[in-house]
């Protein structure tokens, strides 16, 4: 009998799983996990904080009882993975216990990244991935907070800032970059959204970087790379996130940022497999290999390097970075590479309150940006992907059918369809 071992258990691990089960119904299949819960979908951390979820809601795969139990899976939970041993394909525990299995899937995600700040405070200073995380900050909220300070004007940095804006608490969001979402937003579309958020009350301090932080007796002193300083309750580090790899040695598997997978998603190794936050795929725009961290993306991947453990022969597509977020009101789509070169395509609704910005890079759509319109992100990231992909073909009946339902309308499918047909 196939035996096999997947570190971590979040989506990618749970769906390398359920994928094995499928292919594999006698495969002994262990999972190891670094804690007690279920697997927890990242981003719905926030809205718990904020009150819109309960705890429960955070793990939309079910408990981790109903999940051990339809995937018939060893969950060995509480149990961090102290070294793979590539070579030998053995998982070696904290312990000293050491199993050589059949198939291996890194499944292990990804974790806040911390920078060396000098004087960083070892109390009030918060991140945000984990539902533990998610709990230190609800707790301190409750506890009372009178001001706080957002550094890293990120998806999570702007879930964070909502969450707290929630609670009533004065926020500051600050960033070495000079806008919001910087690796995906473009210029006059960032205007927008800061101008709403200072509406709204939200202290923006963009371009400039933490040089330090003082604990004091009331609060956090929080110096700035110009010179500036603020003072702040507590502070929330939304700094972006890295692969969650230190288990593994590179000169054994091949790693850059993340573990570099083949599009079935093999790594260097024959019979391990990563997906997820740990690894790097093909990113289809500039035909390089990227971490693309998105639960889409970890479905998809954790499927793949299940059926193929199990002995199929499936592939990923590759992706693109691409992110939808609601916040505060306001909704964004940023789908592909902000800093692509090329003609710009631009609409505006009449009524003003919808945005629409494409990058037209070597006749290809290289990056869209969408502002208060979230219904149409499927149709124009699956359009995206057949542009990319090479494919010239208008939208299908299915998908002009819904997008002609929405504000943006004719106005949306001419121009992207006339570009498609032009010699951009």
């Amino acid at each position: 009998m196939k035996n096999a071992a997947i570190i971590g258990f979040g989506c990618a691990g749970y769906h390398a799983a359920k994928a094995l089960r499928e292919k594999c119904p006698a495969c002994d299949i262990h999972v190891y996990s670094n804690t007690h819960e279920a697997p927890a979908n990242p981003m719905l951390t926030t809205y718990y904080v904020a009150g819109k979820l309960p705890r429960s809601g955070v793990f939309p795969l079910g408990t981790k009882e109903e999940i051990v139990s339809s995937l018939n899976i060893r969950l060995h939970e509480d149990t961090p993975v102290k070294r793979v041993l590539a070579e030998k394909r053995a998982v070696v525990l904290e312990d000293g216990t050491e199993t050589v299995y059949d198939e291996i899937i890194l499944a292990s995600g990804s974790h806040p990244f911390m920078p060396p700040i000098k004087g960083l405070p070892k109390r009030n200073v918060y991140v945000m991935r984990t539902v533990d995380d998610a709990d230190l900050l609800l707790n301190a909220i409750h506890g009372g907070i009178s001001s706080a300070l957002v550094i890293g004007a990120s998806w999570v940095g702007i879930k964070v800032v909502e969450a707290l804006a929630a609670h009533q608490v004065p926020t500051t969001m600050a960033d070495m970059a000079p806008r919001i979402f910087p690796t995906a937003i473009l210029p006059d579309v960032a205007d927008v959204i800061h101008a709403r958020l200072e509406a709204k009350g939200i202290s923006l301090l963009f371009g400039r970087g933490i040089d330090s932080m003082e604990e004091q007796e009331d609060g956090i002193v929080c110096r700035f790379s110009d010179g500036t300083s603020i003072k702040t309750q507590i502070v929330a580090l939304c700094l972006g996130l890295r692969p969650s790899i230190s288990y593994l040695d590179p000169a054994e598997i091949k790693i850059n940022r993340g573990v570099v997978v083949d599009m079935k998603m093999r790594t260097s190794v024959p019979h391990i497999y990563a997906v997820g936050d740990c690894c790097e795929a093909k990113e289809i725009i500039h035909d390089q290999y990227v971490v693309v961290n998105l639960w889409a993306n970890a479905v998809r991947q954790g499927t793949v390097a299940g059926s193929n453990a199990a002995g199929g022969d499936e592939s990923f597509q590759g992706n693109f970075t691409h992110n939808i977020t609601h916040f505060l009101g306001m909704d964004f789509i940023g789908i592909g590479d902000n800093r692509a070169q090329g003609d710009i395509l631009a609409y505006e609704s009449p009524s003003g309150d919808v945005m629409f910005r494409a990058i037209i890079e070597n006749g290809k759509i290289a990056c869209i940006n969408i502002l208060d319109n979230y219904k149409i992100s499927g149709v124009l990231k699956n359009y995206m992907i057949k542009r990319v992909l090479g494919s010239d073909e208008p939208f299908d009946d299915k998908s002009r059918v819904r997008i002609m339902e929405d504000p943006l309308g004719r106005a949306l499918v001419d121009l992207l369809e006339t570009s498609a047909a032009s010699d951009i």
